[in-house]
């Protein structure tokens, strides 16, 4: 895209990446073509397949704006799986020497170039993008280098507020997420009890907001109240597994705890005090044994 195509992108009463009701100011046989400057002398072309049927001239019509392969403005009444400005998780559908192609629901697939890859990729797998615009070059595209869209003004963030994650990365310690769509949030792998995966949607928690901008999550509202009994219903799975016993206790090392129950060993002791006083286990001296 030259400067002259990124300066007239600019002068576009429009926003491109988004949705937007623009003006029908004219028909054809091949489809309709829709206003998106001030004085109509710039057009948009809606194909055919897309127009919706008695559409006149006049009418105002929401669609989204993209550009397309040929680094034209062009127009869908059909809804992407993101717009410009989001995260999300695409399906790669093709890969070539210099980009990956993300089926992004619409005709076009969206271009992710290699410089923005997170890691290597492979046909058919998820990867976590934020869509950007780059006026001076290709338009729309993504990018998996998610470090700079992140916000760090976390002042409207609250303890155990209920958030939307989108997890993007894992690591020994646990798995990064985008937390509503803004911040960067991290959900420790000793405090997860359900299967995670990357480009997952869960619904999650505030548990800390980090000085650095950072903001530590949960799959649990915070407090025991909320986490012991998915705690308590995991150590009964696993005794039940073992054949009734587990050679775990007080002196068991935290990681031999989470490698078996996938608990902190903190949540594991708590867990069978309650789990003995409601006399579903016997508390021995090398384990517990299932009742």
């Amino acid at each position: 895209m030259d400067g002259r195509r990124a300066d007239w992108y600019h002068r576009c009463m429009v926003r491109i990446g988004d949705f937007n009701r623009l003006e029908v100011t004219r028909l054809s046989r091949g489809g309709a073509f829709l206003s998106i400057g001030l004085n109509k002398q710039q057009e948009v072309y809606l194909p055919k397949k897309e127009t919706p049927s008695g559409l006149r001239r006049g009418d105002k019509l929401k669609v989204f704006l993209f550009n397309d392969s040929k680094q034209h403005l062009a127009a869908t009444t059909g809804t992407p799986l993101a717009k410009v400005g989001e995260f999300a998780s695409l399906r790669v559908k093709e890969i070539t020497q210099f980009a990956a192609f993300l089926e992004w629901g619409i005709s076009k697939d969206l271009f992710l170039p290699r410089k923005y890859w997170p890691r290597q990729l492979q046909r058919g797998e998820s990867v976590v993008v934020y869509l950007k615009l780059d006026y001076e070059k290709s338009g729309i595209l993504g990018t998996g280098v998610l470090d700079e869209f992140f916000s760090s003004e976390t002042g409207e963030l609250r303890e155990n507020q209920k958030v939307e994650l989108l997890v993007f990365s894992s690591s020994r310690l646990g798995y990064e997420a985008v937390v509503d769509q803004k911040y960067r949030g991290l959900l420790y792998r000793d405090e997860t009890f359900e299967e995670v995966d990357l480009g997952d949607v869960k619904t999650g928690y505030i548990k800390k907001v980090r000085d650095d901008g950072l903001v530590d999550v949960s799959l649990q509202p915070q407090g025991f109240e909320h986490a012991a009994p998915l705690a308590e219903e995991l150590v009964l799975k696993a005794l039940k597994r073992a054949g009734g016993f587990l050679p775990l206790h007080d002196k068991s090392a935290p990681e031999e705890v989470y490698r078996r129950l996938q608990i902190s060993k903190k949540l594991f002791k708590k867990s069978i005090g309650v789990l003995y006083r409601r006399g579903a286990i016997t508390i021995e001296k090398n384990g517990i044994r299932l009742n």
